[in-house]
């Protein structure tokens, strides 16, 4: 019997194959991790590995944790069918570049904060890569020239890291992607040169702005804990903008929306927010959450909302408010529940 909490499956004591890749195929996706040395021998890998033969798209093998000592990538010798591998979430490795020798790998996480080899990403195949995570280490040193190798790249989130960047630029296939802690003396223009990229990220780090971030095929933008950022400037840069979401910006006085044209609007704790002007332009809205923010609530609440909408969400520091706009939201028709954000 699988102990599973929360698509996930920690240090298992025994593993079935047959009985992994049947609870995949339910699910849909699963994480089997090790959080010590102790909890996998070569045997229970090799299961592991059969696993991931039957399950290649839906089964992900994660290494974390390792706190009294480092992860030995030579164990992922047993693992030559693995897809997707999580490899974060350490202090130290050793034998790195086994990484970088397992045949099928095409979704990877990588985070060990002692680790120092900022040539590590050349030791990957990475035109094999669809997916890829680099998490901090305590340098934040990787160097990102090789990305510009990642052909069939799709999701990207890199944290901390900077050096070499503008390489992901041309990539043809990159979708997603998100940056964390990217810093402020870093510029944003290569955002514009990336073809095919749908939906950006920002999340921590700092900057006064980013009007040097432009793209005309995104279509959503989420802007979350943001040092320091006082105005997202001209949304008109963004000409395929339909789903904004900004969070925790403590400087943002307005949000113009004059140049945009939404479809979803998601707005939470921006203390200072009381402007959205343009806000009536927006015929296609489908979806608007407030919450935290100094905006007129009553305004919101009453205003015509366009024919589109279908899910307007308000929430005021008084809970008896927030109940009887919910009940007047829902009365009116606009009480859906609204799209997860990922």
């Amino acid at each position: 019997m699988l102990n599973i909490y929360g698509g996930r499956i920690n240090d298992p004591i025994a593993i079935d194959p047959v009985e992994l890749a049947e609870a995949c195929a339910k699910r849909g996706q699963l994480v089997v991790q090790f959080s010590r040395p102790d909890a996998y021998t070569p045997a229970k890998l090799s299961l592991l590995n059969e696993a991931c033969r039957l399950a290649p798209d839906s089964l992900q093998v994660r290494f974390y944790g390792h706190y009294q000592g480092a992860f030995d990538a030579t164990m992922l010798r047993h693992l030559p069918e693995v897809r997707d591998l999580g490899v974060d979430c350490l202090t130290k490795i050793l034998q790195e570049e086994e990484v970088g020798k397992l045949p099928h790998l095409k979704r990877l996480i990588f985070g060990v904060f002692e680790f120092d080899e900022p040539d590590f990403l050349q030791t990957i195949e990475l035109h094999k890569l669809e997916r890829l995570v680099l998490i901090e280490n305590r340098k934040r040193n990787i160097d990102l020239h090789p990305l510009s190798k990642c052909e069939s790249l799709r999701n990207l989130f890199i944290n901390s890291h900077s050096k070499g960047i503008h390489a992901i630029a041309g990539l043809p296939r990159l979708r997603k992607l998100s940056l964390g802690a990217y810093a402020k003396t870093h510029p944003l223009d290569f955002v514009g040169a990336i073809p095919s990229l749908e939906e950006l990220t920002l999340v921590l780090g700092g900057r006064l702005h980013i009007d040097d971030m432009s793209s005309a095929t995104l279509e959503m933008l989420q802007v979350l804990r943001v040092r320091g950022l006082s105005t997202l400037g001209d949304l008109s840069r963004f000409s395929l903008l339909s789903a904004l979401r900004v969070e925790d910006q403590l400087q943002l006085v307005e949000v113009d929306l004059n140049g945009a044209n939404l479809e979803r609007l998601w707005l939470a704790n921006c203390k200072r927010l009381v402007e959205l002007p343009g806000l009536e332009r927006q015929h296609r809205l489908k979806e608007f959450r407030a919450s935290v923010v100094a905006l007129d609530m009553n305004l919101l609440r009453d205003r015509d909302w366009p024919q589109t909408a279908r899910s307007i969400n308000l929430f005021s520091g008084s809970q008896k408010w927030n109940d009887d706009a919910i009940a007047r939201l829902k009365d009116r028709g606009l009480g859906e529940k609204g799209a997860i954000w990922l």
